[in-house]
């Protein structure tokens, strides 16, 4: 396919047009200044308003054709411009097939310039291939240990063996003779010429050098070098194969695997195209909108017994009610309910970019024994905006318990026969606080030794009932239960504390 316009060709097809693009009989070009892409425009001559010209021109660095001489007259589109008699609907289709055929013309007048380079440099290009046959020859005769006869200035035949060394520096005298021949290293003055005027050091000035890079570009076109910028044409634009990357080992589990898929439609796979959602990967974060948000309110600790007592605050953010509950870490068989890699690296505020480097996961001791807490049901979330001008007044009671929450009497209570326990504090609308309290939550090394992080993390379970007007939001499906009993959705949660 064209890098440029995105047009599909078939291999055969590519195979007959020798890899490049040939869209509208004259296919796609890039500067060979800059090589941005070139469009076809049709302008008046400088010199004259009644004569228009066709040629291809750049609109990054302004590089028109007309410098290498690949332009062609247009003036037959002056014949559908100034005829009234005409209908308008027949003169522009005759005016677009005039266009197609000056493009033509153009395309034509490109070739041509190529071929004629191409003529021209068939008497360097000879001898390049005399000079390779040469090398071959001498290989030959190195292999098979053959001698050569040579004739020197004073035409005295000597006996001497040919070396790849002498043929290599003989092509180093020619390519430097060559070499001063384009760049004009030496210049030969003469007296009696005046020295070049402003004008001619300007005409100089202006006929500058191509680069490497647009030498080699040119020579994918001819067999002749560019001696200025001058003599540069447009470079038409190579076909590009469409490849495809596939993961081994999902092939080898029976998959596509498919890693890189070429596609020639930019916007194939956007999601605000109709057809094809399907077929493309999407990454879902609605559950951002409708599990319920857990956040730290307060906490107190006690590093030498390992105390813990937290105040958690639960928000309903769906516009359904919603019953759930706290409880301990799921019990698995492997024992640890998360994996320690899980607390490395743990990004806790995003917009300040705080980030702890690792945390130990408290005793699981400590929390085998706690209780559920009681069930929690939090109405649908107040929508601030349809709120705006009334007069909110809180729960004075709700205010007062969570300003008055204090975890050193909570601490200062325990002892060593407490167990762990979660309790509802308050609650008001679509929002819950519940207290978390262990009296030993400190993980021991093996050498009866502290951690020695400062952070540790207390894994917990939220349940939340799915069904009978509980989580309606989060589009879950109730399974079929047993009369009496709940469907219940378990997510883990794990409140990180800094001792």
């Amino acid at each position: 396919y064209c890098p440029r316009c995105l047009t599909f060709c078939d291999a055969a097809s590519a195979s007959t047009s020798l890899g490049v693009c040939q869209k509208d009989a004259g296919g796609c070009k890039d500067c060979p200044l800059c090589f941005s892409p070139v469009s076809i425009s049709i302008d008046k001559q400088s010199s004259t308003e009644t004569h228009l010209i066709c040629h291809y021109i750049c609109g990054h660095c302004s590089w028109s054709s007309k410098d290498c001489g690949v332009s062609v007259g247009a003036d037959k589109l002056l014949e559908y411009s100034n005829n009234d008699k005409m209908d308008e609907q027949d003169a522009d289709k005759q005016r677009m097939a005039a266009i197609s055929e000056v493009t033509k013309e153009l395309e034509n007048c490109f070739q041509q310039k190529v071929s004629e380079r191409n003529q021209e440099g068939a008497l360097f290009h000879s001898i390049g291939e005399m000079w390779a046959k040469r090398e071959q020859d001498e290989e030959r005769r190195k292999r098979m240990m053959i001698s050569s006869t040579i004739i020197n200035d004073d035409k005295k035949k000597e006996k001497s063996a040919w070396s790849l060394g002498a043929l290599e520096d003989s092509l180093v005298e020619k390519k430097r003779d060559l070499e001063a021949l384009y760049l004009g290293a030496e210049k030969v003055v003469d007296a009696t010429v005046s020295s070049p005027s402003v004008d001619d050091e300007q005409q100089t000035k202006e006929q500058q050098i191509p680069t490497a890079q647009q030498v080699a570009a040119q020579m994918s076109l001819t067999i002749t070098a560019p001696r200025y910028q001058q003599d540069l044409l447009p470079l038409p634009v190579h076909y590009r194969s469409r490849v495809s990357r596939r993961c081994r080992a999902e092939q080898s589990a029976g998959r596509t695997g498919i890693l890189v898929k070429p596609k020639l439609n930019p916007l194939e796979g956007d999601t605000s195209l109709r057809a094809g959602h399907g077929q493309w990967w999407k990454k879902d974060s609605s559950a951002i909108h409708v599990v319920p948000r857990v956040q730290l309110c307060r906490y107190g600790t006690d590093p030498s017994t390992g105390k813990v007592a937290a105040l958690l605050k639960v928000k309903n953010p769906t516009l359904n009610m919603i019953r759930l509950r706290f409880s301990g870490p799921n019990s698995t068989e492997e024992g640890e309910t998360i994996d320690a890699k899980e607390l490395e690296n743990i990004l806790v505020d995003p917009f300040m970019e705080t980030i702890i480097a690792k945390a130990d996961l408290c005793s699981s001791d400590s929390l085998l024994s706690i209780a559920p807490s009681d069930w929690i049901e939090l109405d649908s979330a107040e929508d601030l905006l349809l709120d705006i001008g009334k007069r909110q007044q809180d729960d004075p009671q709700v205010v007062q318990v969570v300003k008055s929450w204090d975890f050193a009497p909570l601490l200062d209570a325990l002892d060593s026969v407490s167990l762990p326990k979660l309790t509802i504090v308050a609650s008001r609308g679509d929002t819950s606080w519940v207290e978390v309290v262990i009296p030993n939550s400190v993980v021991m090394g093996p050498d009866g030794e502290k951690p020695p992080t400062n952070c540790f993390a207390v894994p917990l379970s939220m349940q939340i009932v799915v069904g009978n007007g509980s989580w309606e939001a989060s589009l879950i499906k109730r399974r079929d239960v047993p009369e009496g009993e709940q469907d219940l959705v378990q997510l883990d949660i794990v409140v990180l504390l800094h001792v």
